[in-house]
């Protein structure tokens, strides 16, 4: 049986349009942040503050209700979300600063779980940190700026 752990965090745009193409870069401070220990642990914690924004469990709740509530294999309990069927189980669980998906079995019940947060509004990052895997849930659309040439001498 496949087990698997992914943390999600909402980035805040602007660190999302900036950092863009180099999302190595939040996996590597997540990763710090989850093996740190002391004094080091409280700085990378307010690292990790500064550049992510809270969950909002309340609208995650809905949108989950919205697209989950006639399927049979998914409940509530504890006030976490659960896809079960024969072929796996996945967990989310929702926290403060981000969302917690552990599943096991084939990766069908994590995938809804994925599916259904690409459709929300929200830049969330997934960081697999035993796997070393991290990435957009929902592929990144980053703002175009248009630069105008300096033309000196026309």
């Amino acid at each position: 049986w496949r087990m698997s752990r992914y943390e999600l965090y909402i980035i805040d745009d602007r660190f999302a349009d900036y950092f863009y193409g180099r999302e190595k870069m939040f996996f590597n401070l997540f990763q710090e942040y989850e093996n740190a220990r002391g004094r080091l642990k409280n700085i990378l914690a307010r690292q990790v503050e500064y550049i992510t924004k809270p969950i909002p469990a309340l609208k995650i709740h809905k949108l989950l209700i919205q697209l989950l509530q006639t399927r049979s294999d998914f409940y509530i309990h504890n006030g976490d979300y659960y896809i079960e069927n024969r072929t796996g189980l996945a967990k989310l669980t929702l926290e403060e600063r981000k969302l917690i998906i552990e599943s096991t079995g084939n990766m069908d019940c994590e995938l809804t779980f994925l599916e259904i947060l690409r459709k929300s509004e929200f830049n969330f990052y997934a960081v697999e940190i035993e796997r070393n895997q991290y990435g957009w849930v929902r592929p990144f659309r980053i703002k175009k700026f248009v630069q105008k040439e300096n033309t000196i001498g026309h």
